[in-house]
This record gives C-alpha cells, sequence and structure tokens, in this order.
C-alpha cells in the first residue's frame, strides 16, 4: 500500500473535503449525484466548458512531490528535492518574478528539468502565452548556486550548458496554433530528434443547426508578417462602408486576439460608430448592459472576442448579420457562434480569411486546406447548410 503525506491539505486546496463516516459518504454521494443531474438538465453550457470549469479552475498553483523508496509520496516537498514538480504558467512566473526582485531567493530547482509536459497547451494559449515562453527559457540554465551539490556527479555537458539539448519536451494538445509551433520550432531541441502528430480534423460545418449563409471572404496578402494590417485594411475599406451605410443593427463582430480587439475597437471609436463590447476585461455591470443594449437596438454593433466566449460562452440575442473578423482558434467556437443567428431574418455569416489561416480554416471546415497550392485561393466561398448537412458548397462571386 502507498502512503501519502500532506494528503488532507491536497484535498482541502483541490478537493471536496475529508468525509469522517460511512453514512455521510453515502448522503454526500447522494446529494452530489443529484446536484450533478440538475445542473446537467438546467445548464445550457455545453460539455467541454463543463469539464473544464466544473470543479476547481484555480490556474495559479505549484506543488512538489516526492516519492521515497518505503513506497511514500510525499506532497508539497521542497523543490529542490521533488522528484515532480505540477505547476500552472501563472505559479510559475511568479516564483520567478520574486526570484528577480528577492536576491535570496532562486528558482535553480528548473536547471534540472529532465521531462517537461505541457498538457492542455490549447487551454493555457487561452490565457497569458508569454508566460510559458519564459518559464521554458528558465529551464536548463546553471544554477547561480551549488545547493550542496556534489560537482564530481554532474556530467560535462550539463556543466557546458548543453542540459535543454538531453531534455524531453512533451506538448498536448487539441489542435495546433502558430505559438505552439514557434515554441516547438524553437525550444524543443533534443539531441535525438523530435516529432509532430498530425491529426486531420473532422471539421465543424455540420454542426451548425441553421440554414445559414456562410460567406469566406478571401483578402490578399503575400507575407504572414503583414497578414494582420492586411486584414484590417481589407475590414475597414471592404466590410465597414457596408455596414456604417446601412440601417440594419444586430451586428455582430467577432474577433479571436485582443490586440485585433483593442485595433477594432479605437477604429470604431474613430468613426463614431453605435457599438458596445464584450472583452476579457469587461466588467461584469457593463456586460450586461451591454448584452440588454445590443438586444434592445440601442447599440448597432458589438464586438465580441474569442477568450470571452472561451470563459462565458454567453448565448448573444439580437445578431442579425455575424461577421467573423478573424476564425477562432478552438474549432467548436465556430458553430457556437454561427448558432447564435437563430431568430434572426438574414441568417448570413461572414468570415475574413486568407492564405495564412490554413490552420482554422482546415479545423473548422470539412478537410484541411490543401498545402500544395498554399491554402483556398477562390476569392470568396458560400455554405449553405440545413439540418446539420451541406447542402452547397459553391464559389460565389457577388456577395
Amino acid at each position: 500500500m502507498v502512503n501519502v503525506e500532506h494528503i488532507d491539505r491536497f484535498a482541502d486546496e483541490f478537493g471536496a473535503g475529508v468525509v469522517e463516516d460511512d453514512k455521510e459518504q453515502n448522503e454526500l454521494s447522494q446529494k452530489v449525484q443529484d446536484y450533478e443531474n440538475s445542473k446537467a438538465q438546467k445548464s445550457s453550457k455545453p460539455s467541454d466548458f463543463q469539464a473544464l470549469f466544473g470543479a476547481n479552475n484555480n490556474d495559479h498553483f505549484m506543488i512538489g512531490i516526492k516519492f521515497t523508496r518505503w513506497r511514500t509520496i510525499k506532497l508539497y516537498g521542497d523543490f529542490y528535492s521533488s522528484d515532480m514538480i505540477i505547476a500552472s504558467p501563472l505559479g510559475l512566473i511568479t516564483k520567478i518574478g520574486e526570484a528577480e526582485v528577492e536576491k535570496e531567493k532562486d528558482v535553480d530547482y528548473l536547471s534540472s528539468i529532465e521531462v517537461l509536459v505541457i498538457d492542455h497547451a490549447d487551454v493555457i494559449s487561452m490565457q497569458n502565452w508569454s508566460h510559458v515562453n519564459s518559464v521554458v527559457e528558465q529551464l536548463n540554465r546553471l544554477p547561480s548556486k551549488q545547493h550542496g551539490t556534489d560537482i564530481m556527479r554532474i556530467r560535462q555537458w550539463y556543466l557546458d550548458g548543453r542540459a535543454w539539448f538531453y531534455r524531453q519536451t512533451i506538448i498536448l494538445g487539441s489542435y495546433l496554433t502558430p505559438d505552439i509551433n514557434a515554441l516547438f520550432n524553437h525550444h524543443c531541441v533534443n539531441y535525438k530528434g523530435k516529432m509532430k502528430l498530425v491529426c486531420e480534423y473532422k471539421g465543424a460545418l455540420a454542426k451548425v443547426l441553421l440554414q445559414v449563409r456562410q460567406i469566406y471572404e478571401r483578402f490578399d496578402v503575400d507575407s504572414i508578417v503583414d497578414s494582420d494590417d492586411a486584414r484590417f485594411e481589407y475590414f475597414t475599406e471592404k466590410v465597414f462602408p457596408k455596414i456604417k451605410d446601412s440601417i440594419q443593427g444586430g451586428i455582430m463582430l467577432f474577433v479571436s486576439s485582443y490586440f485585433e480587439y483593442v485595433r477594432i475597437r479605437n477604429f470604431l471609436k474613430s468613426q463614431n460608430a453605435s457599438f458596445c463590447l464584450l472583452g476579457e476585461y469587461t466588467k461584469q455591470s457593463d456586460i450586461s448592459r451591454a448584452r440588454v443594449w445590443f438586444f434592445e437596438g440601442k447599440r448597432k454593433i458589438m464586438l465580441y472576442i474569442e477568450r470571452t466566449h472561451f470563459y462565458h460562452r454567453y448565448k448573444i440575442r439580437g445578431i442579425q448579420n455575424l461577421i467573423i473578423y478573424s476564425l477562432p482558434e478552438r474549432k467548436e467556437f465556430y458553430p457556437e457562434i454561427v448558432n447564435m443567428l437563430e431568430g434572426s431574418h438574414n441568417m448570413t455569416c461572414t468570415t475574413l480569411f486568407s492564405r495564412f489561416d490554413q490552420f482554422r480554416a482546415g479545423e473548422d471546415s470539412r478537410k484541411p486546406a490543401s498545402k500544395k497550392d498554399g491554402g483556398i485561393r477562390e476569392e470568396c466561398f458560400c455554405f449553405l447548410l440545413e439540418a446539420s448537412s451541406i447542402l452547397t458548397a459553391s464559389k460565389s462571386l457577388s456577395v
């Protein structure tokens, strides 16, 4: 039998608590089951949201685990003597920040990491991915202190500052992003090589439950460096004039990144547009007020960011026309957003994309974009769906 030390503390911080007798255990189990059944019936949130946020979702933690010879697992052990460290990027970056400010502290325990596992990388990308890069850059550096280490037992390649060439890195996620690819290309440098598992996505178009006319408008760009500017220019010159001249309200603008969110927000302000915001830093009271104003038609445009949808999964009412400025990173968000058009008179969704949106276009469509032609070449695609089945997928020359 394995003995686990400090399990009570772990249960208090991350579990449901400790139950003393069987009777109380049975009563609690019944209550939990009844609660979960009622919650499953009442909750309108999708299953992936409940799996991520249904229990303890604290993203600031760091635990050291030590395995002893006497079949004992010691939780909350000293980081320097631990065999395993389980931590969030925020927890690690906090320790790194403290070490930079307070000279008596250090993070030398990160110098001896042999196996790095980044789990749920797609979920972490919805937070601050720069924390991940900062933590990985801190790994396998030469320690600032000796910490009682016998120098004669240290391998020469470690003293030469080449420890990262021997570190095994495993990145797990539901999909690839440019940030994950950049981490894989620049920080996974094991001398034995590296391997990437490529998945063929089923696509998300068939999950659109409404008969929506989905229009994909392609803008030209020669370099990925100019992609953001080209997208913004296309929106301001081709898309926004139609919005400005139209008397119709209920227009939702969906953006995937905070950079795009700020850029579009500032542009709408400069145009004196009637709009409201649903951003990741918007106060709850302002969000409630914005949703009411948008539904009642007091605001013509709503600017909605992907991270807000990730953390809250709002169902926005009053959408008449949906414009996806940039495809979401999580492919399941596409049908969720499009299905919000229920009750709309136009049932139209317009999506802007370029040939550099291969990852996201491949996930959202029924099959990945072809690498041979660098993506989709047509100027505009139109999809019409009914009863979750694609009826037409034809090239459209006019919108």
